[in-house]
């Protein structure tokens, strides 16, 4: 009869693994695949780790890796600077990630990156308002800088002409 119940038991055991096998096969996938990405990363293969994570977040979503793979691939997105557009993938992959994954560990690490980003594009937008409004003064120095040479010129001529008026009166 013991032998019956541990039986049963490791079949049980061994079927329950079977069954959960299948659904664990995404989950593992998913997860070699964001080794692979990490491991590209420390390489310095950006372009390659981006394919990888862009494959990961446009699969079926696995909590803890999906919402990772998102959060790195947007922090790769803003690895090219002061481009608009990159920073607008990256704040698309921060919103997907806020979202959709709303218990997720990466959350609040997104939602301070999307502030930051928030803040670059405001410091972004206030730059090129001042370098116009510097562009805007060296046009006004400049139109200031040759009225001042005309106003020169003027009070030159005005000496030269009181001068010469001294000159006629002592004659």
């Amino acid at each position: 009869m013991r032998r019956c119940i541990v039986i049963i038991a490791i079949v049980t055991g061994l079927s329950g693994c079977a069954t959960t096998r299948q659904v664990d096969l995404n989950t593992r996938e998913q997860q070699n695949k964001l080794v692979l990405a990490k491991l590209l990363l420390e390489n310095n293969r950006t372009s390659a780790a981006k394919k990888t994570l862009s494959e990961i977040s446009s699969a079926s979503p696995v909590p803890g890796i999906t919402d990772e793979a998102i959060f790195r691939l947007a922090l790769l997105e803003l690895e090219n600077g002061q481009q608009k557009a990159t920073t607008d993938k990256a704040d698309k992959n921060l919103n997907k990630l806020l979202s959709k994954f709303r218990s997720s560990s990466w959350r609040p690490h997104a939602t301070t990156l999307k502030g930051l980003i928030e803040g670059y594009e405001a410091a972004l937008q206030e730059k090129s308002e001042l370098e116009r409004t510097v562009k805007n003064l060296k046009n006004a120095n400049a139109t200031l800088s040759k009225e001042n040479a005309d106003l020169r010129q003027d009070m030159e001529k005005l000496k030269m002409l009181d001068l010469e008026l001294e000159r006629k009166k002592k004659r």
